[in-house]
């Protein structure tokens, strides 16, 4: 696998959960923190009761015209806005000298940097084990206070 297919199925396995939060459609929580927070009565099991408010939630922040009824134009300005702050995320992360531009050997340097911070046993290489367990660190990071995930 090459160095640019590897960051970017790292990079890609990091923006998983926020695209997910995102989503105004329904879905089962994937991890373990979510599925709690899901299951609010703490019986193990998620019920339609349990994920409805969650989904409406959501469908209210996206209906910017409280009309009762996400439009196409409403989904596209969420979307667009999101798509915004991802840019500004990777650009953040990798773009280094802040020149607006991303070169190979910023992605190279950010690769080394992903690879390090995720190689438990530093061995130079990281196991799925390693990549799953880095993933999940990422995610119980808090955000920093302009809402960027913390590195």
């Amino acid at each position: 696998m090459s160095r640019l297919t590897l960051a970017i199925a790292l990079f890609s396995a990091c923006a998983v959960a926020p695209a997910t939060a995102f989503a105004m459609q329904p879905y089962l929580p994937k991890s373990p923190k979510s599925f709690s927070k899901a299951d609010v009565d703490a019986n193990g099991k998620v019920t339609a009761a349990e994920l409805a408010p969650r989904a409406e939630k959501r469908f209210d922040r996206l209906d910017a015209d409280r009309n009762g009824a996400v439009s196409t134009a409403e989904l596209n300005d969420a979307l667009e806005r999101a798509l915004e702050r991802r840019r500004a995320r990777i650009l953040a992360d990798l773009d280094t000298d802040k020149d607006g531009a991303i070169t190979r050997a910023e992605l190279d340097a950010s690769v080394d940097r992903l690879i390090a911070a995720a190689d438990a046993d530093h061995d130079g290489g990281v196991t799925l084990g390693e990549a799953q367990n880095y993933r999940l660190a990422k995610l119980r990071k808090p955000a920093t206070p302009d809402g960027a995930q913390a590195n």
